[in-house]
């Protein structure tokens, strides 16, 4: 008897979140009872504490638009779960998330039949599920985000064609530690031997650890603001012009329909990204492919206009590093013009600072409860500043908006578990 595909998005949110231990044994047990297809693909790997999904759309964006069949494998899906898995930009389709599931429970239950004590947590077999997927496909290349970390990551099971770290910041302190060394170091174990590695400019002891990581691996390290670079142009529609530079010369008049100033920096590493797999594969890839693939290459709550009268946008500004992004691009798009942000922020994130940067904007803020988890900061814990509001869901803080603001804009911040229910509700309540 087939699975249903609810049925089978139920079993695997079902599985455990959390492992007692974070090394590959689990997961390559599994990947090998479905073959090891992660040993035969073409990969990038992108992690980061900020911007690695924006960054790993665009390099598969970039990719597609040069011919090839490319695989994405991101995490949280906003509207639906098989945002994860997409190939050419296209969500993987129901019937083929059942066989895919299908084939991964399969594979489980002979790896349980030979030891019953044997298990795998929801992300790891989430992640082996789009490895055989797309091995079972043939894509040409898969563009793989790292769910957190990076060395004892599930995704890093792979020698990557180039790997990609977008930013390092302080997040999920209690799995990468309290320092940027600890994160930079975790994050470079995704660095492998003789690849090369493409970064932001990073703070020097994140630096330091990232130098570390590539000397031991003889890798080629290409940084952010050094080997390569993106200079703003100005801001068109909802979305900007820029100009990227590297060893082949500068490329004028590039369109990214993403505003905030990081998402250049994210766009210059998918170009360069893209420029190295490509070399790598042997694949041409032509000005013009990097141009259309940039210009298709939107991301679902990350600065989203969703509504343009009222106009509302939505970010999943979710850490401080992610806040202080947000801040600067509500700047470059609204200045000081009277704007609303509605904020909520999980209660295992550094909320103080959060909320204290926030609280430095000349924005009016208003804070709510994130729906629907366990994970959620109370109201009565936010911290009090003279300028605050609270609101017990975000709809009443959105009603209260358009009841005495509609004019202005209204930016709904913070965790993803806020803003992808926002976009939900707003946008078609389509969720599994």
């Amino acid at each position: 008897m087939s699975v249903t595909y609810s049925a089978a998005v139920a079993a695997i949110h079902a599985l455990p979140r959390l492992a007692k231990t974070g090394g590959h044994e689990r997961i390559l047990a599994l990947l090998g009872a479905l073959g090891d297809p992660q040993t035969r693909g073409r990969f990038v790997h992108v992690t980061g504490t900020n911007g690695k999904g924006s960054t790993a759309n665009a390099i598969a964006h970039i990719l597609t638009a040069s011919g090839l069949t490319v695989g994405l494998f991101t995490s949280p899906f906003i509207m639906r779960f098989n945002e994860r898995l997409m190939i050419d930009a296209t969500p993987i389709a129901d019937a083929d998330l059942v066989t895919a599931y299908t084939a991964t429970a399969d594979a489980l239950a002979q790896l349980q039949a030979q030891d019953a004590a044997f298990g795998v947590t929801e992300f790891e077999f989430i992640t082996a599920m789009a490895f055989w997927w797309f091995d079972h496909v043939g894509v040409d290349c898969a563009v793989i985000e790292v769910g957190i970390g990076g060395d004892t990551d599930s995704t890093n099971v792979i020698t990557p064609l180039v790997s990609v770290i977008t930013s390092v910041g302080l997040d999920h302190a209690a799995l990468l530690g309290h320092t940027l060394t600890s994160v930079a170091t975790h994050k470079a174990g995704i660095i492998k031997p003789g690849r090369p590695v493409v970064t932001a400019a990073l703070a020097p002891e994140a630096a330091a650890a990232i130098a570390t990581r590539v000397a031991a691996m003889g890798s080629t390290w290409l940084v952010a603001g050094r080997d390569f670079d993106a200079h703003a142009g100005r801001l068109q529609g909802w979305g900007q012009t820029f100009t990227y530079r590297d060893e082949d010369g500068p490329q004028k008049g590039l369109q990214l329909p993403l505003v905030g100033p990081y998402q250049l920096t994210n766009a210059a590493l998918a170009i360069r990204a893209s420029k190295l797999a490509a070399a790598a594969m042997h694949w041409p890839l032509r000005l013009r492919e990097i141009r259309q693939g940039l210009a298709a290459s939107t991301w679902p709550v990350r600065m989203e206009r969703v509504s343009e009268d009222p106009l509302i946008v939505l970010d999943g500004a979710h850490n401080p590093e992610g806040i202080r992004g947000l801040v600067d691009t509500l700047q470059q798009v609204f200045g000081h013009q009277p704007l609303t942000l509605i904020v909520g922020i999980l209660a295992d994130k550094d909320v103080a600072t959060m909320i204290t940067l926030l609280a430095h904007t000349p924005y009016r803020l208003w804070l709510v409860p994130v729906p629907d988890t366990p994970r959620a900061e109370a109201l009565s814990d936010y911290p009090q500043h003279a300028q605050l509001q609270t609101f017990e869901t975000w709809q009443a803080a959105l009603a209260a908006h358009l009841a005495t603001a509609r004019e202005d804009p209204v930016v709904i911040a913070g965790s993803l578990y806020l803003v992808s229910a926002v976009r939900q509700t707003l946008l078609g309540n389509e969720t599994a």
